[in-house]
């Protein structure tokens, strides 16, 4: 069963997964890079009813969440504060 979406659906779409995909980013961009950018970090996703969803493996996101912490760790991370 394919799902016919409306112009104004799909645009939503494209923003919801730009803005998960650059939050992901935001939070571990030399691990992003390293695994080939933003586009690679995209393919590597799938899509869930919350957006993009990267399937990694262990290694990968512990590169990530050591990036995160670091960057934490140093202030280069706005926990909301």
């Amino acid at each position: 069963m394919s799902e016919n979406l409306s112009v104004d659906e799909v645009v939503q779409r494209a923003v919801q997964i730009d803005a998960m995909l650059d939050a992901i980013n935001d939070t571990s961009p030399d691990a992003i890079q390293a695994m080939g950018g933003r586009d690679a970090l995209a393919r590597r996703s799938e899509m869930t009813c919350i957006g993009p969803v990267p399937r990694l493996d262990a290694e990968s996101w512990e590169r990530m969440s050591q990036e995160y912490e670091g960057r934490r760790e140093h202030c280069s991370v706005n926990r909301g504060h």
